[in-house]
């Protein structure tokens, strides 16, 4: 209701109540990110919001943000008119690209069912699709990887997130960049170039 009455021609899609995006500018929200670690007691959920307007035939995020209240962690990202790329900032602080990942990358959480994965450091899941992206754009792993079936209220602000602090994101398993709206639901894998492109090389996932 809220979004409604400040942007009034802007369209809104929710994973509950659906809705249509029309030709303008929309938005994709998700009130709880992560149901079964709320449901759990689990930390890493929140609600996601994100704008995504017209680019010639596409679409780009035009803001977005995660909030992780059990954490007291808050995300927001924006893509200012003739900017190149969006900023991003982490509880108020912008966020820079940083060399330190820790050697970790986020897994969902059946992923040990159907794949193996070859990789040195350490495999997490610690919670939804938003969380796991807004942490690797802050520096606290260096890769996730996206099952399929996400829709672009999981994903719309992370991937923006990702893009603001130089990370790349790609397709799996042929490594083509993904768009958070034309790629709706096909699996990826973001983070540091390194990391990625680690993860796309022969038999790093089988």
């Amino acid at each position: 209701d809220g979004l409604q009455t400040l942007f009034p021609n802007d369209a809104c899609v929710t994973e509950e109540s659906g809705g249509s995006r029309g030709n303008a500018a929309w938005w994709v929200v998700d009130p709880i990110d992560g149901t079964s670690c709320y449901i759990e007691g689990l930390p890493h959920w929140g609600p996601v919001v994100a704008r995504l307007i017209p680019q010639g035939s596409s679409w780009r995020v035009d803001c977005g943000a995660i909030w992780l209240p059990r954490l007291g962690e808050h995300y927001h990202v924006e893509h200012d008119e003739g900017e190149q790329l969006p900023r991003a900032w982490f509880n108020g602080v912008m966020l820079e690209p940083t060399a330190n990942h820790p050697r970790t990358i986020y897994l969902p959480s059946r992923f040990h069912q159907h794949f193996r994965l070859d990789y040195g450091g350490k495999t997490r899941c610690l919670g939804g699709t938003a969380a796991h992206l807004a942490l690797v754009a802050r520096g606290a792993a260096e890769a996730v990887i996206v099952a399929p079936g996400w829709k672009a209220w999981d994903t719309a602000a992370g991937l923006a997130l990702i893009a603001a602090v130089g990370g790349v994101v790609a397709r799996l398993p042929d490594g083509v960049p993904i768009h958070p709206v034309e790629d709706e639901g096909q699996a990826f894998v973001a983070g540091t170039l390194t990391a990625v492109r680690h993860l796309l090389s022969l038999g790093a996932i089988t």
